[in-house]
Formats: C-alpha cells, structure tokens, sequence
C-alpha cells in the first residue's frame, strides 16, 4: 500500500518515497510517499487496470530485503 500520509511512516521498515529521490519522477507519485511494506497485497495482474509508474531496483531490493526480514522474525 501506499500513503501519502507519511507520518504514519514506520522508521527502518517502511520505505519513504520523496520528491527529491532520484527515482521519484519515474514513481507517478505527486506528493512524498510512505510506501507501507506490512500491507502489500498479492493480486493477479489480470484484475490491474494499469500502472503509474515503477520504482529503482535498489528501492525495489531494500524493500525485498525489510520484508524478508520481518517474516524471518515474525
């Protein structure tokens, strides 16, 4: 999910997309974002209507990595 309500932003697992990222541009995005990795969904792509925009693989690999984590712990 993502929010553009960042204080509800969760230091060291949440990722913060803002406006002077490099790949903030490429995102869609229109305002500073808090991408929430406790509430991804998986859905099939048929029911996806299209698509905003895309993020940098480092953002994309950090994200991977903060949920790995988590489900390790949990």
């Amino acid at each position: 999910m993502i929010s553009s309500q960042t204080s509800r932003l969760i230091a060291g697992f949440d990722e913060l997309a803002h406006e002077d990222d490099p790949d903030f541009g490429e995102s869609g995005l229109k305002v500073a974002s808090v991408i929430r990795i406790g509430r991804l969904a998986v859905v099939q792509g048929e029911i996806l209507l299209g698509a905003i925009g895309q993020i940098a693989p480092e953002r994309l690999q950090l994200i991977k990595s903060r949920l790995a984590e988590w489900l390790v712990r949990s």
